[in-house]
């Protein structure tokens, strides 16, 4: 470890540090959630996936899918994609801290697991609720059943993540 670097660049290194611990702490969080309270948060997996609360639209409507073994197994797949941006975004946070001073190769090849987190944290918040969820599903009909809102945040923080990471 090399302790010569500006104060500045120490700083601007914090920043995407606490954006994949958040996210680490973030996936904890919902996880946690999930196990916890898994009825509650199977139900969003149930009625997005059976459009059941959606315009109905009959030119639409042979999108859902209405098994309940399906419905698990989307449900289970999503807890375990979360488990994977947590466990990720842990590894990612200790490689970033214990290589916040360094130089050159080693503070780039420590930003591996941060890239990863913000990657599989974009799968599931864009890619599986935005495109497969809103999208095809067409879950932004719903009132009730509609997970865009809180998905654009994380995936603006996601992609800033990225981004900042790159940078510094």
């Amino acid at each position: 470890m090399d302790s010569s670097l500006p104060a500045a660049e120490i700083a601007f290194r914090l920043i995407p540090l606490l954006l994949v611990a958040g996210t680490a702490a973030m996936g904890v969080l919902i996880v946690f959630n999930n196990v916890t309270a898994p009825q509650s948060n199977f139900q969003f997996v149930q009625h997005v996936m059976s459009m059941d609360t959606t315009f109905q639209d009959k030119r639409l409507m042979w999108r859902a899918i209405n098994s309940p073994a399906l419905h698990w197994v989307a449900y289970v797949t999503l807890v375990l994609s979360e488990i994977a941006v947590t466990v990720l975004g842990t590894i990612g946070t200790y490689y970033l801290a214990i290589n916040l001073n360094s130089t050159g190769e080693a503070w780039e090849s420590a930003k591996l697991f941060g890239y990863l987190t913000f990657f599989a944290a974009l799968t599931i918040w864009f890619f599986i609720f935005q495109v497969i969820g809103a999208e095809w599903f067409e879950s932004w009909q719903s009132e009730k059943w509609n997970g865009i809102r809180d998905s654009i945040r994380i995936n603006l923080i996601s992609v800033a993540g990225a981004i900042l990471l790159r940078l510094a």
